[in-house]
């Protein structure tokens, strides 16, 4: 008997060392045909090859079949990847933005160096240092900027057809995770969170106990829209503040064993019984959804908005040789309801080779999940809010407007007028602005394309294949140039029909030029149907405790 019992742990041990053998096998001689391929190229392809470019262009084709997410970090994006993960890097403090053929400053950063040098919104980039910037394009202007904090950088602007030198003392650049914080009506508070970034439960931490010091909360929104997330502790972190000690708020489960954990609230919450509301759209993704997942599973709060992105992936960055990483998915992460939030469409899209099967798998992957009080919640991609709103639509002349750039130049030349606004109440521009506006558009030459265009293009397309048939189309022909000529009338009158949207985004373009990022958010929540709502919510204390009873 226990010979045999030896035979059998023999056997065990030959088929597992064979398995790994075999595998090891498969990887050394892949790579070594790799080897002999990538050398071969190098030395005997007919055009001069970049060795660098081809190997990362191979690298992330590979990395393309397993999800977005798995992502190769050359050391020339370094510092670019350690701004994501901590809102940090040495430089100006400034947002720029290619705009026709030359690079901008496109928003400076309230207080950072860019800002006390003088530099504005909508200053062209001539010149940095030594470097003339001929046909520049962002990433190389970035690359200028940036530097060691301390170091000085001269750069040459046109502003107003005028030229000028300005020397910039670099600094360490920590850019806020909170926005914005204040107080709305019925005392209600208000954070917007950027991304969850290094020490951003601080930051969010430190806006509360502010906005308590100047008045007595009824409730808080905690705004989650367009957040693509960041790191995980911070997650965890930022939901203590309103969940109990020792909760769960997320489960992480992965190949690896050390993937495989519950992550729980570790301390006493500093805000356990403050009404909450999160809010969420489409572009709430990874950490965001782990706070939404786990405010709403645990009921602690109610979700507002829209359905979120559906990044239910971990990455974790590796060290590589040559200061560069890899950003590796390495597990799954569920609510504590237990709801996967990974929508598995959003890597049908990224991987062609899928089957499209997956389309009615996913279906049927939305399992009914429970909240601890009861109530029923779905897993499918993304978390479904408990109160859903109706994105705002916005007409296809404001979405031209803004892509082309049209409201931002036209902001530069009319910023002067508008200088001395002594706050953002009642900031409004003039109606002779606005039909200025309207004539620098037409000297502009300005058009856009709307649904009637891609009709009209799909008509002619269709006479041009009867016109090689010998049919008369003549009067079609005419028939269709009075049917562009009327098209071209309403989208004209376009400008007149939507004046009001198009207006607040240039009284909000102004208003940054003024007041920076902060006012601009302080204006826009005057008209956000989904601060709105939340604000109602959060007044009557009744209803916000019926939405959380199943």
């Amino acid at each position: 008997m226990k010979k045999f019992k030896y035979i059998l742990i023999a056997i065990g041990i030959i088929f597992f060392t064979s398995g790994f053998v075999s595998n090891y096998f498969e990887i050394t001689k892949q790579l070594e045909i790799f080897n002999n391929i990538y050398k071969e190229i190098n030395t005997y392809y007919v055009d001069p090859i970049d060795p660098g470019e081809l190997m990362h262009s191979t690298i992330d084709t590979m990395l393309k079949r397993l999800d977005p997410y798995t992502q190769y970090i050359p050391e020339s994006e370094i510092e670019d990847f350690r701004f994501q993960t901590t809102g940090e890097y040495g430089g100006i403090g400034a947002t720029i933005r290619k705009i026709d053929d030359f690079v901008v400053i496109y928003e400076p950063y309230q207080n950072f160096p860019a800002d006390k040098a003088g530099l504005k919104m909508g200053d062209i980039l001539i010149k940095i240092d030594e470097n003339e910037l001929k046909n520049p394009n962002t990433e190389d202007v970035s690359n200028l900027l940036k530097g060691t904090p301390g170091t000085v950088v001269n750069v040459e602007i046109k502003r107003n057809n005028t030229f000028q030198s300005i020397e910039i003392t670099r600094e360490k650049i920590q850019v806020p995770s909170v926005r914005y914080a204040g107080i709305l009506d019925n005392s209600i508070g208000y954070i917007k969170l950027r991304r969850f970034t290094k020490n951003c439960t601080k930051e969010v931490s430190d806006a509360l106990n502010d906005l308590e010091k100047k008045t007595q909360l009824k409730g808080l929104i905690l705004d989650l829209r367009s957040n693509p997330g960041g790191l995980l502790n911070e997650s965890i972190n930022l939901s203590n503040l309103f969940i109990s000690k020792n909760e769960t708020i997320v489960t992480t489960n992965g190949k690896n064993l050390d993937w495989k954990k519950q992550y729980v609230t570790k301390k006493e919450p500093t805000h356990s019984d403050l009404p909450l509301v999160v809010l969420v759209n489409g572009a709430s993704a990874s950490a965001s959804e782990i706070v939404a997942g786990a405010i709403q599973d645990l009921d602690r709060g109610i979700v507002v908005g829209n359905k979120t992105f559906g990044k239910g992936l971990v990455q974790q960055s590796r060290k590589l040789n040559y200061n560069s990483r890899l950003k590796v998915t390495v597990a799954k992460y569920y609510t504590p309801s237990g709801r996967c939030i990974q929508d598995v469409n959003q890597t049908k899209k990224y991987n062609d080779y899928l089957e499209k099967e997956n389309d009615t798998i996913q279906k049927k992957q939305e399992k009914k999940f429970y909240t601890r009080s009861g109530r029923i919640v779905y897993e499918g991609g993304g978390i479904d809010p408990d109160i859903n709103i109706k994105p705002i639509e916005y007409p296809n002349v404001l979405i031209s407007l803004i892509q082309k750039n049209y409201i931002f130049k036209y902001g530069n030349i009319i910023s002067a007028d508008f200088a001395n606004y002594g706050s953002i109440d009642n900031f409004t521009i003039p109606d002779e602005t606005y039909n200025n506006f309207i004539n620098y558009l037409e000297l502009e030459n300005f058009d856009y394309n709307n649904e009637s265009d891609e009709i009209i293009e799909i008509i002619e397309s269709s006479l041009e294949t009867l016109s090689d048939k010998n049919v008369n189309l003549e009067d079609m022909y005419l028939d269709l140039d009075l049917v562009k000529i009327d098209i071209d009338k309403k989208k004209k009158n376009s400008l007149i029909k939507h004046e009001a949207i198009i207006k607040e985004r240039l009284i909000s373009n102004l208003i940054t030029r003024n007041f920076y990022e902060e006012g601009r958010i302080e204006n826009e929540l005057k008209n956000d149907p989904y601060v709105e709502r939340a604000v109602e919510i959060l007044s009557d204390t009744e209803a916000y405790l019926n939405m959380l009873s199943p």
